[in-house]
């Protein structure tokens, strides 16, 4: 059965913090062009950036749990796809399902407001009746359309940013205007966020209210496996599955065999079994962008059954919500990624014109195992990761 969301009291805000949002409005007035000296910003309009595409489906070869046929809804990108018995439970009878266990090393430390990020490594897990920004895994973008593609790299739009909000603070930064009625509070409870009326437009934004996020499942018992220590997951009030690994930047090593499962509880049990990759080295974490040329993300090679992801996100601090993503996927062999500059255009533009670029992005060597739950994408995903910056010249 699907758990509904408890909402947990609004934090009330720093002086710090008051005045970091203070200095980043102030500092919004003035956008950085995406351009060499003396050349003029791009003309990024709203009819160049079409926004009907469908939701992205994922890549890799999920198996639905529910069905008693296997089925093939992606390409080869996800590595490993091992279990093929689908499972004797009546599809009618349970709830369609979307969610992910992860087992990350994670070699570098991208903290931001409300420990979001820590979702996007670790040892973590969470099972919901769709994907939401506030607890998906980088490439789980499916609450965006993919506008656009190049090479190996997809752009994804939250459908935020429009012509209107240039300029402005508050269409990539709602999450801290959801104060209550007498503004003495702000921030929404961690299991809501924070949105405006559906009927206004982003650019008329000016005081949010908060609502729960996507309702979740208590999927009972997660338990890995092939780890070199024991790294149990405590699930929380919000079906939040947290491991604390006492060397979490060393977990696995290469061509390891790593599986998880679940119990039961509200879902139908799963299981994964992906491998550990090897720890992910890049020369350098600073994408760099100059007007005209596509831009390569280098890493060594280590691992010939494995794949790399790169995701450049933009939009203002966590939890506040994504303006756009690229996410470029690649065999470990390739040894580098090449992001056309008319994907890093657009993007410029999802950040309001590169004022908001504060989303940790990210590198990634991975593995996967891929399935579905009543035709929703669930998975293990296990991987090595380092932070990127972006760098507009």
């Amino acid at each position: 059965m699907n758990r509904t969301p408890r909402p947990t009291p609004c934090l009330l805000p720093t002086m710090a913090l008051l005045l970091a949002l203070l200095a980043a409005c102030s500092q919004a007035t003035e956008p950085k062009p995406l351009t060499d000296a003396g050349a003029d910003t791009p003309d990024l309009q709203a009819a160049d950036l079409p926004r009907d595409a469908g939701p992205d489906q994922g890549d890799g070869q999920p198996i639905d749990l529910l069905s008693p046929d296997l089925v093939d809804a992606g390409d080869s990108t996800a590595s490993d796809t091992q279990d093929t018995t689908a499972s004797d439970t009546d599809a009618a009878a349970t709830p369609s399902a979307w969610g992910w266990i992860s087992v990350i090393e994670w070699n570098d430390v991208c903290d931001q407001w409300y420990l979001k990020t820590q979702w996007f490594g670790g040892v973590r897990a969470h099972f919901a009746v769709e994907p939401s920004f506030n607890r998906a895994l980088p490439h789980t973008l499916g609450f965006a359309n993919v506008v656009a593609q190049e090479g190996n790299c997809r752009l994804y739009d939250s459908g935020i940013m429009t012509d209107t909000c240039l300029g402005q603070c508050l269409c990539l930064d709602k999450g801290v205007e959801c104060y209550n009625e007498d503004q003495t509070e702000r921030w929404c409870g961690q299991d809501e966020v924070c949105v405006d009326d559906p009927l206004t437009p982003p650019e008329h934004f000016d005081h949010g209210m908060c609502v729960p996020l996507p309702a979740h499942f208590d999927v009972g018992t997660v338990t890995l496996g092939g780890l070199k220590e024991d790294v149990p997951l405590a699930r929380d009030e919000f079906d939040r599955y947290l491991g604390a690994p006492k060397n979490p930047n060393d977990l696995f090593d290469a061509g390891d065999p790593i599986t998880a499962s679940t119990s039961g509880g509200d879902l139908p049990p799963m299981s994964f079994t992906a491998h550990g990759v090897a720890h992910l080295v890049v020369p350098d974490q600073v994408v760099t962008v100059r007007k005209d040329q596509p831009s390569k993300i280098r890493w060594t090679p280590g691992d010939a059954n494995s794949r790399v992801q790169v995701v450049l996100a933009a939009g203002s601090h966590d939890p506040n919500p994504l303006g756009g993503a690229i996410v470029c996927d690649a065999p470990d062999s390739d040894g580098q990624v090449e992001v056309a500059y008319s994907l890093l255009q657009r993007l410029y533009y999802f950040s309001c014109n590169g004022q908001w670029l504060q989303k940790c992005s990210r590198i990634t060597r991975y593995s996967r195992d891929v399935k579905l739950m009543g035709g929703q994408e669930t998975e293990l995903f296990v991987g090595s990761a380092r932070n990127l910056q972006i760098l507009w010249e």
